[in-house]
């Protein structure tokens, strides 16, 4: 894509290429959300027995409701009207004396956060170089400092 300035007016010129993505972009823009992605996004939740957010709701609370809560989450995830709310922030005391700021999402935000971590990760996953280690799943500090171990001693 080129750019021409004419007067105050920029005039983008697009090639096929650029457009091609474009339009595919525009013809996959929406994600069909299932009720099963939100079902095991939220059996992967509640195995985590985190805190209630800023709303105060437990996962006990969550339980008694649970397909209310799990359908409103899932019709707005479809439709895409769902908006998370702000995240509560707690303050974790640190070895030092200071504090450590940490901010917990309610339940219904964790579980429309993991649909859309399980939908992207393997999709993504795919394009990443072998040798990135950072925020992988079942990648750690330890096994990217083995690999640049083992490389040191292929190559100067």
């Amino acid at each position: 894509m080129g750019a021409e300035r004419r007067g105050q007016v920029i005039q983008y010129h697009y090639t096929d290429q650029l457009w091609k993505r474009m339009n595919l972009w525009n013809e996959t823009r929406s994600v069909p959300i299932s009720r099963q992605m939100v079902w095991q996004a939220y059996k992967r939740v509640k195995s985590n027995q985190g805190n209630a957010g800023v709303d105060q709701v437990s996962m006990e609370a969550y339980d008694a409701n649970r397909s209310k809560h799990l359908y409103k989450l899932w019709n707005r995830m479809s439709s895409g009207s769902y908006f998370p709310i702000p995240v509560k922030e707690v303050e974790i005391p640190k070895k030092d004396g200071k504090v450590r700021k940490l901010g917990v999402p309610t339940i219904n935000d964790r579980i429309g956060q993991m649909v859309v971590k399980e939908y992207l990760e393997p999709r993504f996953e795919k394009t990443f170089s072998p040798d990135s280690y950072g925020y992988r799943p079942d990648k750690n500090a330890h096994m990217a400092l083995s690999r640049v171990r083992e490389n040191c001693w292929k190559m100067d």
